[in-house]
């Protein structure tokens, strides 16, 4: 480190700013880079049984000790430390600013939140700031929830342990109601130009913060969408090998969208975007064991409206005056 003429504190050195640097490449690329390397792995394995018996099988064995680890053993203590540092990269790189339309609504309350997190983008990499690892300006009544993920990201190899030890834990119903307790559609309908979500539909989550009286809190990442780049088979190209809509089908059928995806230079490392994410304010509301269709409808209009009401109140100020917001 050295000082600056003027005693305005200490600047890093060429040396920091490097090993911070090659941090940021050790820590950003991973969860794109994970997901690759496990959709690759059966192939590479199988490669390698064909031409080099021996590594095939040794790969196969690590290929299975990968996918049938229990998901609850422990996270090691460096892992934790790792997981950490990549929360913290993230916040300096992009940088991440987190905000709030009303930081004392959260205040005094003993109750879990519902946070309905958009867009989902290619990746929703700021979600992490959430969770097991948070961003020092959530609030303690926000840290450490329960990120809720496509249960397909649970079948990469390692990338699964590193979600589960994040905080995160495939969707469903079943799991959604037990966090209560104590993003594919996003992907089809992605448009460049716009941000778009997917929320006309999802009653479901609607339904069981009723079911458990639990406050919904909407919450939109500015800037998240620009960190990477995308390409979607039969979607993106003009092709009439499959129709769009049993590619629909199929992409719902498997949970995820199968894409092509670069980020900086087309690598996997993001672009470097400031996100801004924006936490609105809690939508409070009754417990009702069963919830009427109308009543939930009611709900998930209120949930839509202040997603809508933070984009178009924050995006001229998180530097997208123009942006459109579309929800399905």
């Amino acid at each position: 480190m050295v000082e600056t003429e003027r005693g305005a504190g200490p600047i890093p050195s060429t040396s920091s700013r490097l090993l911070g640097h090659v941090g940021h490449y050790l820590a950003l690329p991973v969860w794109i880079f994970g997901l690759v390397a496990g959709a690759l792995w059966p192939t590479f394995t199988l490669l390698l049984l064909f031409f080099f018996p021996k590594l095939g099988t040794v790969s196969l064995a690590l290929l299975v000790i990968a996918l049938f680890t229990p998901l609850d053993v422990p996270c090691p203590k460096f892992m934790t430390r790792y997981l950490r540092y990549c929360t913290t990269a993230a916040s300096e790189y992009y940088p991440v600013t987190i905000r709030y339309v009303k930081r004392e609504a959260f205040k005094d309350t003993k109750k879990p939140f519902v946070i309905g997190y958009e867009p989902h983008s290619v990746m929703p990499q700021a979600m992490s700031m959430f969770g097991s690892q948070p961003h020092p300006d959530v609030l303690p009544e926000l840290q450490h929830a329960r990120l809720l993920a496509s249960s397909a990201g649970f079948w990469a190899p390692l990338t699964r342990h590193l979600w589960w030890w994040l905080g995160a834990r495939p969707v469903s119903r079943d799991s959604f109601a037990a966090q209560l307790r104590s993003g594919s559609s996003e992907c089809l309908y992605m448009e460049r130009g716009a941000e778009v979500v997917y929320l006309r539909r999802r009653r479901g989550f609607v339904r069981l913060a009723l079911q458990h009286g639990t406050p919904l809190v909407p919450v939109f990442a500015f800037g998240q969408t620009e960190t990477y780049s995308y390409v979607r088979p039969f979607i993106d190209w003009r092709t009439s090998l499959i129709p769009k809509s049993k590619y629909f089908s199929f992409v719902r059928r498997i949970g995820y969208v199968p894409m092509l995806i670069f980020g900086s230079l087309g690598t996997a490392m993001p672009k470097k975007f400031p996100i801004n994410i924006v936490i609105g304010e809690p939508i409070v509301v009754p417990r009702v064991d069963s919830p009427p269709p109308e009543q939930v409808e009611e709900y998930l209009q209120k949930f839509i409206a202040a997603m809508q009401g933070i984009f178009e109140g924050y995006k001229a100020e998180c530097g997208y005056p123009t942006l459109k917001l579309i929800v399905y």
